[in-house]
């Protein structure tokens, strides 16, 4: 009986350091940004409307203010990185920023490496090609040239799923360039930057009806940093349920469009 007891006892106290230790982590997460006075967000510009370079040159878009709205949560200073979309989970996880914020959608791979927030936004792979193209959907596209962002779910959808082979940029718009450039036929990107990009540019793309997939974005944090997830988590329900959402969506949107016709 002694020596069951001793392995309870060793079992429970095993399982008490684990927790101790995980919560040591999540609160030193939140203590770097109390201490600082900065959340640091992660983001991929080229992406409107939900990142892009706004009029006075810096990320603006529907993630870059939820962040904003995240850091008034915390009352804190945002501080925004841009980078390429490819680098940012690798960025996330060796603590260059606490939040990652680039209309990202969730898969197995980046589950497995960090964590997400609730969904906050619906939207899908689509076709994007240029003005008079008679391309009409994805049984059209052997032997074209197709663009994607790289690493993002388009690239695996059109490697994985359609099976072409693709040519990568940075970032969306310049897929969108190289259609206009005659560099290529077609772009497999999120339905609502084809429309975004369709809009400042009518004359020279269009969008193929129908959509091809079905995904959510969400936020990202680090493993174990429950306590920043929750809040985040938080901020974003409010946001969804008051409307603030769709209220931003609207006006990026406008933004954008504005911006393409200055040009």
């Amino acid at each position: 009986m002694m020596k069951k007891l001793s392995a309870v006892f060793l079992s429970v106290l095993v399982l008490a350091l684990c927790l101790t230790a995980c919560g040591g982590r999540q609160n030193a997460a939140m203590k770097e940004i109390k201490d600082s006075d900065v959340l640091t967000m992660m983001t991929a510009t080229g992406f409107p409307p939900y990142e892009y370079i706004g009029e006075d040159g810096q990320p603006a878009g529907i993630d870059i203010d939820i962040a904003q709205m995240v850091a008034d949560k915390l009352g804190v200073e945002l501080k925004v990185l841009d980078m390429d979309f490819n680098l940012l989970v690798d960025s996330l996880k060796s603590g260059k920023g606490q939040l990652l914020a680039a209309a990202m959608s969730v898969t197995e791979d980046r589950a497995a490496q960090i964590d997400f927030s609730v969904p906050y936004a619906s939207d899908g792979q689509c076709l994007m090609v240029p003005k008079g193209s008679a391309i009409t959907g994805v049984d059209d596209l052997a032997g074209k040239v197709v663009t994607v962002q790289e690493a993002t779910t388009g690239h695996i959808y059109a490697e994985e799923e359609l099976g072409l082979e693709v040519m990568s940029f940075k970032n969306a718009v310049e897929c969108a360039s190289a259609l206009m450039g005659g560099k290529a036929d077609a772009a497999v990107l999120d339905k609502i930057t084809v429309m975004t990009l369709v809009s400042a540019n009518p004359d020279a793309l269009e969008m193929v009806p129908g959509q091809l997939t079905e995904e959510q974005y969400v936020l990202g944090v680090a493993k174990n940093n429950e306590e920043l997830k929750a809040v985040v988590d938080e901020v974003l329900q409010q946001a969804i349920d008051d409307g603030t959402i769709d209220a931003l969506l609207e006006k990026h949107l406008a933004i954008c469009k504005d911006l393409q016709n200055a040009e």
